[in-house]
């Protein structure tokens, strides 16, 4: 699998998780939605440093 595909998979993952946290009151929209932007990024990082190195 390729990253894009990869990411694409966990970013839906990440919301419906923060869509049942949101219905069930635990956390606000708002703050949902940045934890799961951050965390896309910080995976597609890490990622991307890790398939660098790979090819070093």
């Amino acid at each position: 699998m390729n990253m894009d595909t990869v990411l694409g998979i966990v970013r839906h993952i990440l919301t419906f998780g923060g869509g049942l946290l949101v219905t069930k009151g635990v956390v606000d929209e708002g703050t949902m939605t940045t934890a799961v932007g951050a965390l896309v990024t910080i995976i597609g990082a890490v990622w991307s440093v890790i398939e660098k190195r790979k090819r070093a």
